[in-house]
């Protein structure tokens, strides 16, 4: 019988009831074992939807103790990443934290140092890898068939987390987010640019700005050019006012042609050569998790796979350091006024 791993969840809202929980409950190899919210009616009703025998608890410092969790998912306010991150690494569990990753780069390095003394897996929900249409483009790009990006262009949109998460006021305060769209959709962006090209960002140029959520005291919308390693150039942005349906793409403008990959459901990934001119669909991975109820992306049960040593963990760290790195450098360019080195 294959070997599972216990699995407890810290923070209950939406993110982890609609993505993390369904994902961990469907999961061969995982045992949801314990929930701990602020909420205890929260937590609850989490242990009795997905895992009616686990344990429930308010306090995570009590379930790192007693629950006997071998891994947990931090899925809090991003001012609580690195404190709930560092202690179950000192208490020798696995980690899967939600992005972005922490609130600084200090923060961001004490956790992998943690991780790395306790001998543990420390992985960063950049879900975005996991999608078929991105595991797909990546594929394309590496195969050498489109030549060199040259340029590169992205956005990610939505009307807000008001209306996906409708408890979670915690987004909109600067003391508990410190960042708005640029870090909650963002770095979403940032992470996959540099994912799929294998290239770094260096530079950015970058503004921000709050035009509808009153009472914010973040920003709302997004926007920054950059500068990669090999001087390719591109832009991507980000924003919480977009009207009616989300907009999630990423464009590679190519030496042979271009790529387009997005969430579109009908058209998720696509690329066109032009020597000769010609469009080129791609049959994308197949996913068994369009499971009822959830986003269906398996980033829990990818990440319990990796604790496992049955696959390589899809985001380390590391990798998640180095993305925030990228947000946190715009955030000083809006900031400033100007062009902003990317800490490598």
């Amino acid at each position: 019988m294959a070997r599972t791993l216990k699995v407890a969840v810290i923070g209950c809202g939406a993110i982890g009831e609609r993505l993390h929980i369904p994902d961990l409950a469907h999961c061969a190899e995982a045992e949801l074992v314990a929930f701990c919210d602020a909420s205890k009616a929260r937590a609850k009703a989490m242990a009795e939807q997905f895992a009616p025998d686990a344990k429930v608890y308010t306090d995570y410092k009590k379930l790192l103790k007693e629950s006997g969790a071998e891994a947990v998912c931090v899925l809090l306010p991003n001012k609580f990443h690195a404190p709930v991150t560092i202690a179950a690494a000192k208490a020798g569990c696995h980690i899967l934290v939600e992005k972005p990753m922490a609130n600084s780069s200090a923060e961001c390095q004490k956790m992998i140092d943690a991780a790395n003394k306790a001998g543990v897996t420390l992985m960063v929900n950049q879900s975005q890898r996991r999608l078929p249409a991105h595991i797909k483009a990546k594929e394309i790009l590496e195969s050498g068939i489109l030549g060199r990006v040259n340029y590169v262009t992205g956005m990610f949109g939505h009307s807000g987390p008001e209306n996906w998460s409708p408890t979670g006021k915690w987004f909109f305060k600067k003391e508990q987010a410190r960042f708005g769209a640029m870090a909650d959709l963002g770095v979403h962006e940032a992470d996959i640019i540099r994912f799929l090209t294998g290239k770094e960002i260096v530079e950015v140029g970058a503004f921000t700005a709050c035009l509808e959520k009153k009472g914010a005291t973040v920003e709302d919308n997004f926007s920054a050019t950059i500068k990669f390693d090999d001087g390719t150039l591109g832009m991507f942005g980000s924003s919480w006012t977009v009207k009616g349906t989300m907009v999630c793409f990423t464009r590679f403008h190519c030496q042979n042609g271009n790529l387009y990959v997005g969430m579109s459901e009908e058209e998720p990934c696509w690329a066109e050569l032009h020597d000769p001119e010609c469009r080129i669909d791609f049959d994308l991975p197949e996913t068994e998790l369009k499971y009822k109820d959830s986003w269906g992306v398996d980033v829990g049960s990818g990440f319990v796979r990796a604790c496992l040593g049955l696959e390589e963990p899809y985001c380390t760290g590391e990798e998640g350091k180095k993305s925030l790195e990228v947000i946190l450098a715009a955030e000083k360019s809006a900031q400033t006024g100007r062009i902003v080195k990317v800490k490598l």
